[in-house]
């Protein structure tokens, strides 16, 4: 016999990955940021998922003019069975209330099963509002691990990833960020891992620069582009009870248009301060013990000695030798583009090996 389960009912069943939130009026676990994961433990023989989704608009032309065509943009959902390391299907949740059917079989059988959201948050926005099944939800607990969390833009959310077209725009079909270079290097590692990534965003706020928040504004809340679209209090994330072992901030690439945008007199020269201030305020959430990478790459390296030298102040100031700057090789020709001319699968795969050996290196 079929049973509804909410998530309230699920409180202590379902395991999540990442900066997730429950919006309590409605009872909706959010999982918003780019390979965002909800687990749990099922026993049965039929279990379908019920979603909130809502949509992000692309601007078919310039965004400046008011005629420009919009087009929408769902979320993609992947669902893992067991240990599998790549989804048993993916689809896209292209309207405000879906349900999906997530497993089925003759007899009653037991499966970890994971769903993990494959696109940005701000684009994309995603919950579940319930389960309906034949069977039982059994407890689960989440496996120890090392964990990494990415900070970035369109490059960590894996923009455009699965096309090689330059020329083509965003569709969140093309975006896959369970094949971006920070879930494959932590995957490479057995670490646990979340992101913080959004297409667009500066590291530190720039006046003219057309984006509704610089990563400043969002590092320090569990979802604050979520939570302010639905009226809430924007939570600030627990990072005691969330401990990271390293931290990747992969931001700047955007800062350097941000720069030739803003009219501002000296906005290259208060980045490098404005960055020291952002990386000050990611040791103070973090802690001592958390090892930070300030990475940049691949797509533009105007600001990298700009970082190089907030993180060398950084250092002389607090002592801190617990930072490190890398520099991510660029997209090689012959690897080809991807939507944009952001950096496709090959070079994903390839920043995630220069990643990983990387990260190696600081133990």
């Amino acid at each position: 016999m079929m049973r509804r389960y909410s998530v309230s009912d699920l409180s202590d069943r379902l395991v999540t990955y990442g900066r997730t939130f429950v919006e309590p009026k409605e009872d909706i676990l959010f999982f918003n940021w780019s390979c965002s994961t909800v687990e749990f433990l099922f026993s049965g023989t039929h279990l379908n998922v019920s979603f909130r989704a809502d949509c992000g608009y692309e601007f078919e032309g310039l965004p400046t003019d008011p005629n420009s065509p919009k087009r929408p943009t769902w979320p993609w959902v992947a669902v893992f069975l067991d240990d599998m390391p790549m989804p048993v299907r993916k689809f896209e949740v292209a309207s405000p209330n879906e349900t999906w059917l997530l497993y089925q079989s003759r007899k009653p059988e037991t499966h970890r099963i994971r769903l993990t959201k494959l696109t940005e948050n701000s684009k994309t926005f995603l919950g579940i509002t319930a389960f309906t099944a034949e069977g039982e939800f059994l407890p689960l607990e989440k496996k120890p691990a090392r964990r990494m969390e990415i900070v970035g833009d369109s490059i960590t959310c894996g923009y455009g990833n699965l096309v090689k077209e330059p020329t083509r725009h965003f569709f969140s079909s093309d975006e896959d960020a369970w094949q971006s270079y920070g879930a494959l290097a932590a995957r490479q590692l057995g670490f646990e891992w979340s992101c913080v990534s959004i297409s667009g965003i500066t590291a530190v706020r720039h006046p003219g620069w057309p984006g509704d928040y610089a990563m400043e504004e969002l590092y320090g809340y569990t979802d604050r582009v979520c939570q302010t679209k639905l009226g809430m209090e924007p939570e600030r994330w627990d990072f005691a009870k969330n401990h990271n072992d390293y931290v990747v901030v992969n931001l700047g690439t955007n800062d350097c248009f941000g720069i030739l945008f803003s009219e501002a007199e000296g906005e290259l020269e208060r980045f490098t301060d404005a960055y020291l201030a952002f990386l000050r305020e990611i040791r103070a959430a973090n802690g001592s013990e958390t090892r930070i990478v300030c990475a940049l790459g691949t797509m533009n390296y105007y600001l990298y000695h700009d970082i190089v030298r907030a993180v060398e102040k950084f250092r002389r100031e607090t002592g801190d030798s617990r930072v490190w700057t890398l520099r991510l090789r660029p997209i090689h020709p012959l690897d080809g583009l991807g939507a944009d001319g952001h950096p496709a699968l090959e070079t994903h795969k390839k920043m995630a090996d220069e990643l990983a050996a990387f990260l190696k290196t600081l133990d």
